[in-house]
């Protein structure tokens, strides 16, 4: 009787590790899919609010200001939404806008890989933005316009994220003709963020917009 009593134990103790065996990749893979999703989504957010922030040192005349500073080799923050931010001079006004939105990213993606556009589609807010993808105008900074009162402006940054946990794109892909986490070659997702908005009137003699 006592021999029975071990060989059941033991029998299920054998059972419960051969049901966790086929759980167990399962419950993994559901648990880093969303660990990945999570990130990305947050990577998404921090690229949009730092577009954003960048965005209003355009409207608000900051980074005219900034501008003059740079022509002249002045060390300037480095993150200018920081007053505690180290000081760094920048090649040119691009480069330091650059690092703007770099500045609300840093730890999620690479700055060298953020392509930023900075643009003033000559229609105003009825010109077809998407045109300002093209060929030429992708990953380019109009300074002449973003530094002038009143011109109406389109702050685009976008980044590749590459989905690292393996065949999860390919997953989701399947069954979606919409490609709702591989938009981007095998295994990227592209991020945008992006703003549009009138400069404010910060220039003097000029009264309103």
């Amino acid at each position: 009787m006592h021999c029975s009593v071990l060989r059941a134990a033991g029998s299920d103790r054998g059972n419960a590790a051969i049901e966790f065996a086929f759980v167990a990749p399962v419950f993994f893979a559901l648990m880093l899919g969303i660990l990945e999703v999570g990130v990305m989504t947050f990577a998404q957010f921090a690229l949009q609010n730092s577009v954003t922030d960048a965005g209003r040192l355009i409207r608000t005349g900051q980074a005219q200001q900034i501008s003059a500073l740079i022509g002249e080799d002045i060390p300037v923050q480095k993150c200018a939404k920081e007053a505690s931010s180290d000081q760094a001079t920048f090649a040119n006004e691009q480069d330091w806008f650059k690092q703007q939105i770099c500045c609300g990213v840093e730890g999620l993606m690479s700055c060298d890989n953020v392509v930023v556009t900075v643009a003033s589609p000559s229609g105003g807010f009825g010109s077809d933005f998407n045109a300002l993808l093209a060929s030429g105008t992708a990953g380019t900074f109009d300074s002449a316009s973003s530094n002038a009162a009143c011109s109406i402006m389109l702050v685009r940054a976008t980044y590749i994220w590459t989905i690292w946990f393996p065949g999860l794109g390919r997953i989701l892909n399947s069954n979606l003709p919409e490609k709702f986490l591989v938009n981007v070659g095998d295994d990227g997702r592209l991020l945008s963020g992006t703003t549009t908005f009138r400069n404010e009137p910060f220039s003097s003699g000029v009264s309103g917009c």
